[in-house]
């Protein structure tokens, strides 16, 4: 089945082949966020990636393993041309909040459901996470067994900080100190690859709040309206990112 997902292709002054990303947009697993799904697409179509918007299944009406099931899906489903985009074979992932939560389980690679396929999950060639929830234990006990679905036993499995391995992608990792469950999550996460010898860009500004997007002012419906410039660098600081650690061509 093909994952439900929105193409934005690199802006044409980009000739042919160009790296993709698979976009994660935030939203608390209850709604798909447009300014970090839509927004973040714009951005990184416009810098010379192939991005993808993937609606994954939400947990008003299912259950993990649903959502990291279909971003594995997705993630095949890019590399394998099928859209009619040369990626070169070359997937990162983005997200925000649930959604970089996801996307650092994608990076990890080895939780939930693993063990029942016939190969190893797929996995991003980079991860790009906004104050993404990277251990379930740093979030209060109320929004955490809603998400596990009461499954409290999961807590530790589906906390991507507590799983980095050798094989886990390079991050661009960043949040403000504004934000509770941002900050410490994001320090884990980077602390976490610092211990594995992954390569890490970690950023912590001081303005903003929980769910930011890219901070420029751009409203997608009721979200991405406020504008911090200081904070809005974060985007221009991960174009220079990835294009230091490879993973952006000149164009």
């Amino acid at each position: 089945m093909t994952p439900d997902i929105t193409c934005y292709p690199s802006h044409e002054r980009f000739p042919g082949p160009r790296p993709a990303v698979l976009v994660l947009p935030g939203g608390g697993y209850r709604f798909h966020a447009e300014h970090e799904g839509e927004g973040y697409a714009r951005w990184l179509s416009g810098i010379g990636f192939h991005a993808f918007v993937l609606r994954y299944p939400l947990l008003t009406e299912h259950r993990f393993p649903a959502p990291l099931e279909s971003g594995r899906a997705a993630l095949d489903w890019i590399r394998g041309g099928g859209h009619g985009l040369d990626v070169g074979g070359v997937a990162g992932v983005i997200g925000s909040s649930a959604g970089g939560h996801l996307a650092g389980l994608l990076a990890t690679g080895t939780v939930l459901s693993a063990e029942t396929l016939d190969a190893p999950p797929p996995r991003p060639d980079f991860a790009i996470l906004a104050y993404a929830a990277a251990d379930l234990n740093l979030l209060p006990d109320e929004p955490v067994r809603w998400i596990l679905d009461g499954r409290m036993e999961l807590r530790d499995e589906l906390s991507p900080a507590r799983h980095i391995d050798a094989d886990t992608c390079p991050a661009f990792v960043w949040a403000t100190a504004e934000d509770p469950p941002g900050f410490p999550n994001s320090l884990a996460y980077a602390s976490a690859l610092f211990a594995a010898g992954i390569p890490v860009e970690l950023h912590i500004y001081p303005r903003g709040r929980h769910g930011l997007g890219l901070a420029n002012g751009v409203a997608y419906g009721e979200h991405g309206d406020i504008h911090i410039p200081h904070t809005a660098r974060w985007a221009e600081q991960c174009e220079a990112w990835l294009r230091a650690e490879g993973f952006l061509p000149a164009g």
